[in-house]
């Protein structure tokens, strides 16, 4: 088969460019670093409990069905996903709580009682609108190698761009919609989902909270890391090679060379390692400096007894949301009354804890290692989450049977991310788009990237996209 593409990172990127290589029958090999595949979407074992170990909500479902259908295949057949509805419980600092819901009228009526008819009434026009912001995006500015500079910015592209103005301020534009201040946080949190501040983001990526209510929230029976293996084991079935434990220590032109010493001559190479760590340590040459989102610090507790308030999914707010993302994004501080996400999987999957316990993942974003991040400050992070959920659900600490923790330091020494930001490059708009680093290397002909930190971006959904427009430089190259 002459020689193999080498993939470098068993990250849901790297999968699915593995498996889409190997369908068209291509010598493939996987190299991962660590004793798993899965990168960021790995298990976690805690007590006697499973944890997704990073991301844990699936959204958008046409980038998974998609690569399955592109390999002959049918998600369904790898994949028993279910709808999560509600699809999260927030709460907010004044007592006040809603369930996220894709269903409408269930969304009217909650934000009736919460605000009034006002707000609820302007519901579906936002809904709308954020369904017609979407149908532009994903096509035209996501789902692109942006090869040709004249769609890029000719007058369709800025059509587009002005019509549904894609370019403004999210928080503003979430303001012309909900007059209540909760609601608004409500619908404009999920740029955290990128490591960005809504009040720095632009509309466009309102296209996150269309995901949520427009779309739904789905579980995957068996956890997020069935995902990985899921494509995994396709990978292999069609002739892909995984290697476990197996560090890379560089790349020179098409030849890897791994810390055992071991050379690979490549047809080429994909790395899925983040973009900034490939340059700056596989190939020595560091890009030129960029802006990172932030990092997140992650609890996994094994806690025994119940805590029937929280959902499969729950946001907590803090008492003023944008002094907290202001300290986390812009004074480079420790929040002291931080917003926070919490899971627990066992509600959708009850064979991931054991009876009588519940298997609790908390995660509090923070600032990236552009400030050190410290044993106290993890001790504080973890005390105002303790106190919190004391609070608010009863929650005891004294129940806790196990615990571990994975913070900016772990995100950047276990899986090589730049500044311990656990969503890569910051998606600001000089950082987007046309403007994101490209898949293409600029100093090695022969290496390409996947995954968060290069085209289209982060997610689960934009990785699995990043790995079909890789798909497509590799056929542009006439190397498939």
């Amino acid at each position: 088969m002459g020689k193999p593409f080498v993939v470098i990172g068993a990250g849901v990127g790297g999968l699915a460019t593995a498996l889409r290589l190997a369908h068209r029958g291509e010598s493939v090999i996987v190299l991962e670093k660590t004793d798993q595949v899965g990168g960021r979407n790995r298990t976690m074992r805690v007590g006697d409990c499973d944890f997704d170990g990073g991301p844990t909500l699936m959204m958008m479902l046409d980038p998974f069905k998609k690569l399955f259908t592109d390999v002959g295949e049918r998600m369904e057949d790898h994949l028993e996903i279910s709808l999560c509805n509600p699809s999260y419980r927030v709460f907010y600092r004044d007592g006040t709580r809603i369930n996220g819901s894709p269903n409408v009228a269930e969304m009217m009526a909650q934000i009736e009682k919460i605000s009034g008819p006002k707000d609820a009434a302007r519901y579906p026009q936002m809904i709308g609108d954020l369904a017609a912001l979407y149908e532009a995006s994903i096509p035209n500015f996501v789902r692109s190698n942006f090869t040709n500079k004249f769609k890029t910015f000719g007058p369709g592209s800025l059509a587009l761009v002005l019509k549904h103005g894609m370019l403004g301020n999210l928080a503003k534009r979430v303001e012309r919609y909900m007059d209540d201040e909760r609601l608004r946080m409500l619908f404009s949190f999920q740029t955290m989902y990128l490591g960005l501040s809504p009040f720095d983001a632009p509309w466009v990526y309102a296209t996150l909270t269309y995901m949520e209510y427009g779309q739904g929230i789905w579980y995957p029976r068996g956890g997020m890391p069935k995902i990985s293996h899921a494509i995994a084991d396709l990978a292999v079935k069609k002739g892909a090679e995984i290697r476990l434990n197996l560090t890379v220590s560089r790349v020179e032109g098409s030849r890897v060379i791994l810390e055992s010493g071991e050379v690979i001559d490549a047809k080429a190479v994909i790395s899925n390692a983040d973009l900034p760590y490939t340059d700056r340590v596989l190939v020595g040459k560091p890009m030129k400096p960029k802006r990172y989102s932030c990092s997140a610090y992650v609890l996994y507790f094994d806690y025994e007894g119940e805590l029937p308030e929280l959902l499969h999914h729950n946001v907590f707010f803090g008492a003023d949301f944008r002094g907290n993302l202001d300290e986390i994004f812009h004074r480079r501080g420790l929040p002291a009354d931080p917003a926070f996400y919490a899971s627990i999987s066992a509600r959708s999957d009850a064979e991931r804890a054991p009876q009588g316990r519940e298997n609790l993942y908390v995660l509090v974003p923070c600032s990236n290692l552009d400030r050190p991040f410290t044993a106290s400050d993890a001790a504080a992070l973890r005390a105002s989450v303790v106190d919190r959920l004391a609070h608010e659900i009863g929650f005891d600490g004294s129940r806790i049977r196990g615990e571990a923790s994975f913070g900016p330091n772990e995100w950047q020494q276990v899986l090589n991310l730049e500044k311990g930001a656990a969503f890569g490059l910051s998606h600001d708009f000089l950082q987007s788009a046309f403007f994101r680093p490209g898949n293409v290397s600029k100093s090695n002909k022969h290496l390409f990237h996947v995954g968060a930190s290069t085209t289209p971006g982060n997610g689960l959904p934009m990785v699995l996209i990043s790995a079909e427009l890789v798909e497509e430089r590799l056929f542009q190259k006439g190397l498939l």
